[in-house]
């Protein structure tokens, strides 16, 4: 019962599901971001660079 509970963990226990979560958003990210690759690759985009214009690119935007 105590180990589901984070405030009587032991470091060591802590340590281990600390990793364990690391590994588990680590593998989120690579999922994420092969899925933004294939579809750059499937559709001729780059989602990248388009959120990052879209964000910084705001007050000096011109249309083509």
């Amino acid at each position: 019962m105590s180990a589901h509970n984070p405030s009587v963990e032991t470091p060591a226990q802590q340590i281990k599901r600390l990793e364990r979560e690391l590994a588990d958003e680590r593998d989120r990210n690579l999922i994420l971001n092969t899925m933004i690759d294939i579809y750059d690759k499937d559709y001729g985009v780059n989602l990248r660079k388009k959120s990052v214009t879209t964000v910084s690119g705001n007050s000096g935007k011109t249309d083509k």
